[in-house]
């Protein structure tokens, strides 16, 4: 689907508040409700909108400590151990990747024990070669569309 300056301002304002009406989304961009209802309908038909979300703070649920976590697969393991990390709750974003490691992983742990038993496990996978762990000191930004719409 080619995307119109229109769907674009539309996105904008559903980026910022997924609750925000269509009906004022029509108001800012004036224009009727119901050109505004027909290009959401088509952004989803077309699967540039996935889903509407809401954005949480993990902190506020006490998930304090984000890790990223890379992981290299053994030799023509690779998709078992995607499938492997599929089951792991606490990983946020699992991505293949290409370079040292096989995949890059960021995980949210409400405190260092959870995640050592989390990753202990992980490690023990017998489709995973090695691991490398790093702490997150500080999120300058996360979950963000940062700018891109």
């Amino acid at each position: 689907m080619k995307l119109r300056d229109r769907d674009v301002e539309i996105l904008r304002f559903l980026d910022r508040d997924s609750r925000m009406s269509l009906r004022h989304i029509a108001k800012e961009l004036e224009v009727s409700p119901t050109t505004v209802s027909n290009r959401v309908q088509k952004m989803k038909d077309a699967g540039v909108i996935k889903k509407f979300n809401i954005k949480v703070d993990f902190n506020e649920l006490d998930y304090s400590l984000t890790a990223i976590i890379k992981v290299k697969a053994k030799s023509d393991d690779l998709s078992r151990v995607l499938e492997e990390l599929e089951h792991y709750d606490c990983l946020t974003h699992i991505y293949e990747t290409t370079g040292d490691f096989d995949v890059i992983s960021i995980g949210k742990f409400k405190s260092r024990k959870e995640m050592t038993e989390q990753l202990v496990d992980l490690v023990q996978c017998p489709h995973v070669d090695t691991t490398n762990t790093s702490l997150v000191l500080s999120t300058l930004r996360e979950y963000e569309n940062s700018g891109l719409i």
